[in-house]
């Protein structure tokens, strides 16, 4: 769906979150839990929030644009003490105590469409506003969809690690009794004990890692780091992505990116700059009229009221160089905007490339894991049976149960680095996938 500029505003305030932001690629994860979360985050983040005032705040801006498109009339209330003497001016009805409310309104012609260019710019602020409001959109569901991620593959980390430190200090149990025996030497007990301590570290580790990002998906929730304690994540292995992995986007596909569309309305922008400087050389028409309502004589009406009306114009006709200077600085800006444009573009072209050669590179690795663990798997499953039958005994039983155990927290590490990937590209992309 196209929705076009003029309507840019109306649109990303009143319609659904889910849909402004291409929200829907994430159902590819069919994990309608995060899908609540990130909804969520759309409509409470800080970030979000203040995107959405300063929309608000560039209307108002362009209101006040079009507000001078209009006179001014001021009024006011006066009051007079006169003493004029009879000689001055004989037979007169002049009031020496009155009153006076006066009218006065200034109104500065804008033949040439200053004001209207001025309008014009604040229309792309709003524009602005709004793409940056969707950039920060996409930005702050991709963050929240890491983040939950990384929390559900962490907690299945913690289980495995969890199984395999149990199993280490079994083996150490069993080393001390061997080493009171005389059957190890000490060396190898302290290296069993080593090998322990390095697993405890590691678990530690993972709870710390956990509970960053828990507190970050709060944030990005726009709460507090106290409910940590009630998110809820699903299983990381009921996780999966169901799209399709890209092997190639067409370079258009930069076009949808917000930040390439703010330049482009920089650029515009400062070419109206340049339109503006180069009016300045022209001359101001300012009309100013004045009617005032008094009882400085005795019929306080239409007879009696003092009015006047003038139109003039205004020509600067020696600045030291300033409207020359301005206008040539005008237009090294719009060659600046030309040029950040074009880096913007090509900033876009690069993290799209990075994006999809990483995601292809770690999806091999991926497979590469899937393999690994199934091997280690089937090495584990004959360590059951050699266990079982007395070929071996506890440790080596153990050793390739703890084998399994790291392969299939490497699968799940690989698996977590495939969508955070797949965000990278998403973010890079402007939610275009």
């Amino acid at each position: 769906m196209i929705i076009p500029k003029n309507f840019a505003f109306l649109f990303t305030l009143f319609i659904s979150p889910a849909f402004a932001y291409n929200i829907s690629w994430f159902d590819n994860f069919n994990d309608p839990v995060l899908s609540g979360y990130i909804e969520e985050a759309l409509n409470l983040n800080k970030d979000i929030l203040i995107a959405r005032k300063n929309i608000l705040k560039y209307r108002q801006e362009k209101n006040l644009n079009i507000s001078a498109e209009f006179p001014e009339i001021d009024v006011g209330a006066d009051y007079l003490l006169l003493k004029i003497p009879k000689t001055a001016i004989p037979r007169n009805d002049i009031q020496t105590n009155s009153f006076a409310l006066p009218f006065i309104t200034v109104w500065e012609a804008d033949y040439l469409g200053k004001n209207y260019n001025k309008i014009q710019k604040s229309r792309l602020d709003i524009e602005n506003a709004v793409y940056e409001l969707e950039s920060t959109g996409i930005i702050v569901a991709s963050d929240v969809a890491e983040a939950y991620f990384n929390i559900s593959n962490l907690n299945k980390q913690i289980e495995f690690q969890e199984e395999i430190k149990n199993l280490r200090q079994k083996n150490h149990a069993r080393k001390e009794k061997m080493l009171k025996n005389g059957t190890i030497s000490k060396t190898e007990f302290n290296e069993s004990e080593n090998v322990l301590l390095s697993e405890i570290n590691l678990i530690n580790n993972l709870y710390k890692e956990r509970r960053i990002f828990l507190t970050q998906l709060a944030f990005l929730l726009g709460k507090t780091p106290d409910i940590t304690d009630k998110i809820i994540v699903t299983p990381f292995e009921n996780i999966n992505f169901t799209g399709e992995y890209p092997d190639t986007l067409h370079g258009d596909i930069i076009f949808c990116r917000p930040d390439i569309m703010q330049k482009e309305n920089e650029m515009k922008k400062a070419r109206i700059d340049i339109t503006i400087a180069k009016k300045e050389f022209f001359p101001q028409i300012t009309i100013a009229g004045v009617m005032v309502f008094s009882t400085i004589v005795q019929n306080f009406g239409w007879d009696g009221v003092f009015a006047a009306l003038s139109a003039g114009a205004f020509q600067n006709l020696f600045d030291g160089g300033k409207r020359i200077f301005t206008l040539k600085k005008r237009k090294i800006e719009f060659e600046n905007a030309v040029e950040e444009y074009l880096k913007t573009q090509l900033t876009a072209l690069k993290e799209i490339n990075d994006a999809l050669f990483t995601l292809k590179k770690d999806f091999g690795l991926y497979k590469n894991n899937e393999k690994m663990s199934a091997l280690e798997n089937d090495n584990f499953v004959r360590a059951i049976k050699s266990y079982e039958s007395g070929v071996k005994n506890f440790i080596e039983y153990s050793d390739e149960n703890i084998n399994s155990l790291k392969q299939d927290m490497e699968l799940i590490k690989s698996k977590n680095q495939n969508f955070i990937n797949l965000l990278s590209l998403y973010k890079a992309s402007g939610g275009a996938l």
